[in-house]
């Protein structure tokens, strides 16, 4: 059995690799001719041009994946079904079910994969990827020194600041910081007109300190210039808002939803894109599982019919995906639920096909 779980193996592989590589080339394809004319009214040269693609190339991979997987599925066990391979192996003793084992290892190995790459590759290019279009393609000033106007950002403790004006390089100007109780009603305020970064602290001039009893009663004190040394967030942590989740490490994202919450914010978004992540992880294991009882079902209608079954399967998949995403973000099903309901759901589906693809 060694032998023929190497050359199973070894199949799946190489039509995964062949599968993705078709897939994501057509993807890559198809988005430079929807975004030719984006490119060459900036009059984008061909070296930034294929360094975009480049940084692309993750993300497209990590959609695509789970299709390639699910092809391959299909091409390889398809092939043995027609060609009664699989009927000799039977013949001589050998369980479906264990001429399933090279198939479901590569399904497990991809979800390992796809936790490291996601966090190691994926993210890192998302992040070049949005600094290349906005610094080489749209010309626009560095995010570095980018200068952002009427931000809202939670901070350490639940401390609400809203902010007229930051500069990444250390300025913040017009803005408050509010500190919320545990009834969650603002129990002081400062009113600053600006502070500046400098020796690890924010340095304030101009500040009203606002201090509401239980009843709402507002005492100010005025203040020339005050050390702001309970706000612990850096010119980085403030910069770092301005990337959309897809940018943004699994770590971050638990940390700036665990902010936003204590300070009763919505974070339905956001917490629907942190149990994503892991979720979809488990994706290629499930279009393995699912599209292994039915490519040794398939004795009539070929092996291209079975590349048509699964990229049905793949696009239902996603289509469930979207729509669970969608309930969770408004608030018709739990968060954690509706990133995992598609693979409750389609996983279920496949154990029972798998278990019964004996009789």
């Amino acid at each position: 059995m060694k032998v023929v779980d190497r050359h199973l193996l070894k199949e799946l592989a190489k039509f995964v690799l062949i599968a993705v590589a078709s897939l994501v080339v057509i993807y890559l394809l198809i988005d430079l001719f929807e975004e030719l004319s984006y490119f060459t009214g900036r009059k984008t040269g061909l070296g930034v041009i294929l360094l975009y693609y480049f940084y692309s190339l993750p993300s497209a991979v990590s959609l695509l994946y789970p299709v390639s997987l699910v092809l391959a599925v299909f091409m390889v066990y398809g092939q043995m079904t027609r060609h009664r391979e699989l009927h000799a192996l039977e013949s001589s003793g050998v369980s479906i079910l264990r001429l399933f084992v090279p198939a479901i290892a590569l399904g497990l190995a991809s979800v390992v994969l796809y936790l490291a790459a996601n966090e190691l590759i994926t993210i890192p290019f998302n992040v070049r990827l949005t600094d290349l279009r906005r610094q080489k393609i749209e010309r626009r000033q560095s995010s570095q020194l980018q200068r952002r106007q009427n931000l809202h950002f939670v901070g350490e403790e639940g401390r609400i600041f809203y902010i007229r004006e930051l500069s990444s390089d250390g300025v913040m100007k017009d803005f408050s910081v509010s500190e919320l109780g545990p009834d969650r009603r603002v129990r002081r305020r400062f009113d600053v007109r600006e502070a500046i970064w400098r020796d690890r602290k924010w340095q304030a001039r101009n500040v009203d300190v606002r201090t509401f009893d239980v009843l709402g009663n507002e005492a100010l004190e005025r203040k020339d210039s005050l050390e702001l040394d309970m706000i612990r967030e850096t010119p980085l942590d403030f910069a770092s808002t301005s990337r959309p989740v897809d940018e943004t490490s699994t770590r971050a994202l638990r940390d700036f939803i665990g902010r936003m919450k204590r300070a009763g914010e919505n974070v339905a978004k956001e917490e629907v894109e942190y149990y994503y992540r892991f979720s979809y992880s488990l994706i290629g294991l499930v279009v393995v599982l699912l599209g292994l009882p039915l490519s040794v079902r398939l004795r009539r209608g070929g092996v291209m019919f079975g590349l048509g079954l699964g990229l049905l399967l793949s696009f239902l998949y996603w289509g469930a995906i979207q729509t669970s995403r969608a309930f969770g973000t408004s608030h018709v099903i739990s968060t954690a639920l509706s990133a995992w309901l598609p693979n409750i759901v389609f996983g279920a589906i496949a154990l029972v096909l798998v278990l019964n693809v004996d009789r």
